[in-house]
């Protein structure tokens, strides 16, 4: 991982080693669920190698969503504004994990991410995080809710090695989630969520629905 502000640079992988399995405080968005089965893709033979983090360059969950109703783009989790209701309480499951969402161009790759491999979409999870990207901050909680989120998805899935930006994979056309996103910060939680992981006993997984 760069020490950079550059997003392009935004990259941390996780170490090879199994997470006991954890519950997810989410909660399912109708209209982008009802939306999802013609806004995603199945799934190719494979396993859950990459989270992409990406920022929504708008100011609310409901905005993020159109793009999945006008089946133009689509993601996992959205992670609400600091002025929505749902900011510090819960975040939004946007789309099945068991579909690909079309979070990341088909030719977009980075040598160091799933082996340079193209068509991402198929081996990875998105988060958009609500954020204009015109100079507003990433709330406190919005890092830890994205943490949370990388943590549900170690314990799920062993394959898990990489998080990265949407500006890493496409650097030529995106910025996000933008030199604003404490990514340092962002690892750090990461990595004390992995060190009070493997400190505690396995759970028995449970996804609530």
């Amino acid at each position: 991982m760069s020490a950079t502000n550059d997003p392009c640079q935004f990259q941390f992988d996780l170490p090879p080693q199994p997470y006991p399995a954890r519950e997810l405080n989410e909660v399912i968005h109708k209209s982008a669920w009802r939306a999802a089965p013609l806004a995603t893709s199945k799934r190719e033979p494979g396993e859950i190698e990459l989270i992409v983090i990406h920022a929504t360059a708008g100011s609310s969950t409901e905005g993020a969503v159109s793009v999945m109703t006008e089946k133009r783009a689509s993601f996992h989790w959205i992670v609400p504004g600091r002025k929505e209701a749902a900011h510090g309480r819960f975040v939004w499951a946007c789309a099945p994990e068991s579909r690909a969402a079309w979070h990341v161009h088909n030719r977009c790759f980075h040598p160091e991410i799933c082996g340079g491999a193209k068509r991402l979409n198929h081996r990875s999870l998105g988060i958009e995080i609500v954020n204009d990207q015109r100079g507003e901050p990433f709330s406190p909680w919005q890092i830890e809710a994205t943490a949370e989120i990388i943590a549900y998805a170690m314990g799920k899935y062993p394959a898990l090695r990489h998080v990265t930006s949407h500006a890493r994979l496409d650097p030529a056309r995106r910025t996000d989630p933008g030199p604003l996103f404490p990514w340092t910060e962002f690892v750090d939680r990461i990595t004390e969520n992995m060190k009070r992981e493997t400190l505690s006993e396995p759970r028995e997984f449970h996804r609530p629905r």
